[in-house]
């Protein structure tokens, strides 16, 4: 057994007894006066008591000139770490480890999706209250996936689908969990609920101006309720594109052809396709109709022929033959008639 010596009062006794504050052996009475004379000073003041490793735990033995094996953080003498190693458990405590073990591995296979399930709902919940909607909603829709059922993880997902805009997403996780009905109608049902509400009444007014649109000769009173869903349901970035394509409609029956073509090309370099360059090509084609240009003639031609490129589709294709005949008429005789009264002068002899 080893000895240590205090080195305030020179005790000495077992080290085990002893304590180590800053570098120095105390004995149990001196450390506390040490320990509060340095945080007087401001220095460290906590001390750990020290450990023997030459005496063995289980048995007192002892060992003068070397430290025993730690064992568990214990020191053993050598019989007695030989004996802890080879301890003679009982069959029945093995084999329901063995048991235990096997349920474990079985819960693991078994609940690796809900585990998956959990923290995608974790990650998805901090984004929402982070304001990042977009990035939350592929975590959420994987949630309800896996947990439909789930209150918190509904209508996170709901939350999160209206606030990007994406109402499908929405209506299908909302309605269904249990056909729309939650046990807990709280704040974020209510925060839910709210938007639902003013995106359904975006749309509706949404639909009255593709109504008005379709009747031909209505497109500023279309423009304008089309700007009304847009303002009412902003994260419906959809809505905006709309509008503007309505205000063409409203520049062309204006007769502000700049504006006309100003708005087309803008909707050409967003979103490039066959439909929105026949749009260019008809704006062209009024400026050419208007001034007499034969650069404008060029450039509508040209367009038109983007567009007939990018008609691979049978509608595609049915929708361009229907309007290219009617820029072509445009760009030969200078008169710029609407849908309407081009159908009226020439189509309407054709079904005869």
């Amino acid at each position: 057994m080893r000895q240590g010596v205090c080195c305030q009062c020179g005790m000495s006794a077992s080290i085990r007894s002893f304590y180590l504050l800053n570098g120095k052996m105390y004995c149990e009475p001196c450390v506390w006066k040490a320990s509060r004379d340095a945080q007087t000073k401001g220095e460290p003041s906590e001390y750990v008591s020290l450990t023997d490793n030459s005496v063995c735990v289980r048995c007192g033995a002892s060992s003068d000139a070397t430290d025993f094996q730690l064992v568990g953080n214990q020191p053993l003498c050598s019989p007695c770490s030989q004996l802890i190693q080879d301890w003679p458990y009982p069959t029945w405590l093995k084999a329901g480890l063995a048991f235990v073990l096997i349920l474990l591995v079985v819960a693991l296979i078994n609940g690796r999706k809900y585990f998956h399930a959990g923290r995608s709902l974790y990650v998805g919940e901090r984004l929402v209250d982070e304001g990042h909607y977009e990035q939350a909603l592929p975590y959420l829709e994987e949630t309800v996936r896996v947990a439909p059922e789930s209150d918190k993880a509904v209508l996170l997902a709901g939350r999160a689908a209206l606030m990007t805009g994406r109402v499908d997403i929405a209506d299908k996780v909302l309605h269904g969990h249990s056909g729309g009905h939650f046990e807990d109608p709280g704040d974020d049902f209510r925060t839910v609920e709210a938007l639902w509400e003013k995106a359904n009444r975006a749309f509706a007014k949404a639909d009255e101006a593709s109504k008005l649109g379709q009747q031909g000769g209505h497109d500023a009173d279309a423009a304008r309720l089309m700007h009304e869903a847009a303002a009412m349901y902003p994260q419906a970035a959809n809505l905006a594109i709309a509008a503007e394509m309505y205000d063409e409609g409203a520049a062309f029956e204006r007769k502000d052809y700049d504006a006309f073509l100003s708005i087309a090309q803008k909707q050409w370099r967003l979103f490039p396709g066959p439909e929105t360059a026949g749009v260019v090509a008809s704006a062209l084609a009024c400026k050419y109709a208007i001034t007499g240009d034969e650069q404008y003639k060029k450039q509508s031609e040209e367009m038109l022929l983007e567009a007939e490129r990018g008609s691979q589709q049978p509608e595609q294709k049915k929708r361009f033959e229907e309007y290219a005949e009617r820029i072509r008429y445009r760009l030969a005789s200078r008169a710029i008639i609407d849908k309407p009264e081009y159908d009226k002068k020439f189509r309407s002899q054709k079904s005869q």
